[in-house]
């Protein structure tokens, strides 16, 4: 992907989600004022503990192909190299982390299956808790994608046909980039417990990652829908900003789909304000357990979150 094209959809993302909800703004921070702190504060010391355990379940991951680097070690690479799709490029949360394995004792090339197989393991993640989600809440799909007025639709679906001609573009480039990806999965020595045990850590904290989205809803609105729902939007939010490639974390289209699919039971304002204050907390977070990294130096000799409760499968 050209760098000017990487450049330019972070900034065309943002830009249809202000466009699209710009008449908004105006009751949506009255309503981001008015947020109740306690639970702004609650909700991002839980992502500051979900960042953490999310980037631990690498070493997990690394397991399941032969490779034991130590969970601190390879969490805090996780972390740096995560914190860095920010930087322009968009590419540099895997090119770094692949560049850097070697610092931990693992290959390139089984570092970069590796990303793949996370992939493909939070992607069967967050569709299996959109799709239990959708179940227990008794809302049918279709229901779900009824959106809030005509102009809104418009304007995502503009934004839905801008990515897929991006996709379709340079769908040969992802296909080549996929074959080479899979490539050292021939030769790895598998450990499906350790990738069982990385999936169910990962579906655990996706759930987790609801319960963080509910007690944020509660912080503008006091009665909100049962945690089903929250599961189905947080689990369709969070596909739909994987989709959108090329776009550093999704930014702008993950809060597109969040709003659409909150405004279906809450005012538009409200739903706008939860989705913004979402990304805030969540990139605040981020920035909060960087610099752990910096402040605390990994011990093996430690239990990690995820070893305390391992699954055995």
């Amino acid at each position: 992907m050209k760098i000017w094209i990487k450049r330019l959809l972070p900034v065309c993302a943002v830009t249809l989600l202000l466009v699209a909800f710009g008449s908004q703004l105006p009751a949506a921070v009255e309503a981001l004022v008015g947020a109740k702190l306690a639970f702004l504060v609650a909700v991002f010391m839980g992502l500051v503990a979900y960042t953490w355990c999310n980037a631990s379940i690498w070493s997990d991951v690394l397991a399941g192909l032969g490779q034991h680097p130590g969970r601190g070690r390879a969490t805090r690479l996780w972390i740096r190299s995560e914190v860095m799709k920010w930087l322009p490029g968009g590419i540099w949360g895997y090119a770094s982390r692949v560049v850097k394995a070697p610092e931990i004792g693992v290959g390139r090339q089984v570092a970069g299956a590796s990303l793949l197989v996370e992939l493909l393991l939070t992607i069967a993640a967050w569709g299996t808790l959109a799709t239990l989600g959708l179940l227990g809440s008794g809302r049918q799909l279709l229901g779900l994608m009824l959106l809030p007025d005509g102009r809104t639709a418009g304007w995502i679906a503009l934004l839905v046909v801008v990515v897929g001609l991006v996709v379709f573009k340079l769908r040969s480039r992802i296909w080549d980039a996929l074959c080479r990806r899979m490539a050292p999965l021939r030769d790895a020595s598998w450990d499906l417990p350790a990738l069982g045990r990385a999936f169910v850590s990962y579906l655990g904290l996706s759930v987790f990652h609801a319960v963080l989205l509910k007690v944020l809803v509660l912080a503008f609105i006091p009665e909100t829908e049962g945690l089903a729902f929250f599961a189905s939007v947080d689990g369709l939010a969070w596909l739909i900003g994987f989709f959108a490639v090329g776009v550093p974390g999704g930014i702008g289209v993950r809060e597109a789909g969040m709003t659409w699919l909150l405004g279906q039971v809450m005012p538009l304002p409200e739903a706008v304000a939860i989705a913004v204050a979402w990304r805030a907390l969540q990139l605040a977070a981020e920035m909060a357990v960087l610099g752990g990294t910096f402040l605390v130096r990994p011990d093996e000799g430690r239990r990690t979150c995820l070893d305390a409760s391992r699954v055995s499968l």
